[in-house]
């Protein structure tokens, strides 16, 4: 066993009507990260989530969870792991407590305490005899992440896991999925189309893109790829402004109506809204700026597709 893997996938394919929703997706997650999977709704996120944990069978390909396959041994190495894929399964007529005692229960777990002491660590230990029917849709996203870390998993899986939370309840998960890695060591999954949040947690990422794994970075070299840009809005025809820039050397262009893009200005002239305001152009915006993790995704789905640079 590779002691700093808990989870390698090679060459992960799932085949629905036909139709491939994953396409030969090939990831490591080490120890101790949080892996964030990052894709538009329908990018294959929560199907890759349910076979990584045992619910879906791929349809090729295969999976190492903490150094066993899914043919050999794989069902000591899923107890290992808690996962919250959709919304978390519970009884509403029962209190969280009740909840979690049936998961101890099934998971025949001897420990009693443990019920209490998960609802405390995910903030819920002062909820009572409130029955989860009464619950708020974040009171329901911890519960389902109790439901998830009975057991003392080592490796979490977690998909969407702030979809419709208020500011204050993105806030509370974020604080907990970074207590939860820092203090208990817990590996995580974590998918959501949610960029800016899951910026703010994750240590690597994954970019899914219509089933296909189209780029891995580290959160350093996220970072790194978010470039500066230059946004040129304009009245005139696209075509003869393009035609402009690339007679000055600008090659990097996206252009879309009268919205110009220029990703790379490693060659942009300083003096370029000088010399297009000397050539009669009818100039109504023009700025730099950083690009976003968002526009980073933008344009690398847009390359991956064959994009619409000019």
């Amino acid at each position: 066993m590779e002691k700093d893997i808990i989870l390698r996938t090679l060459n992960l394919t799932k085949e629905y009507k036909g139709q491939k929703v994953l396409k030969g997706i090939s990831l490591t997650i080490e120890r101790g990260e949080i892996f964030g999977l990052i894709g538009e709704n329908g990018a294959g996120k929560s199907t890759l989530m349910k076979i990584i944990a045992g619910s879906s069978q791929a349809t090729k390909g295969e999976i190492v969870i903490m150094g066993a396959t899914t043919n050999r041994h794989s069902s000591h190495s899923r107890k290992q792991m808690g996962v919250m894929i959709e919304q978390p399964a519970c009884y509403g007529d029962m209190t969280a407590a009740d909840n979690l005692e049936i998961i101890r229960l099934a998971k025949r777990i001897g420990n009693k305490s443990v019920v209490g002491e998960t609802l405390k660590i995910v903030g819920l230990d002062d909820v009572g005899s409130k029955k989860v029917s009464k619950f708020s849709l974040g009171m329901r996203q911890r519960l389902g992440l109790a439901m998830a870390l009975i057991g003392s998993p080592k490796f979490l899986i977690l998909d969407e896991p702030i979809n419709g939370l208020d500011p204050k309840g993105i806030i509370d998960m974020r604080d907990l999925i970074r207590k939860l890695n820092r203090e208990r060591g817990i590996t995580f999954l974590i998918s959501s189309h949610i960029l800016t949040e899951l910026h703010q947690v994750a240590t690597r990422y994954g970019i899914l893109h219509k089933g296909e794994l189209i780029a891995l970075h580290s959160a350093q070299e996220m970072e790194r790829q978010c470039e500066p840009f230059i946004r040129i809005k304009h009245e005139d025809n696209v075509v003869e402004v393009v035609g402009f820039l690339k007679s000055k050397g600008i090659t990097q262009i996206i252009a879309e109506n009268n919205d110009i893009t220029i990703t790379d200005i490693s060659d942009v002239p300083k003096e370029l809204l000088s010399m297009l305001v000397k050539m009669n152009y009818r100039i109504t915006e023009y700025y730099r700026q950083q690009e976003t993790i968002e526009d980073y995704f933008v344009r690398l789905t847009q390359v991956s597709e064959g994009g619409n640079n000019v």
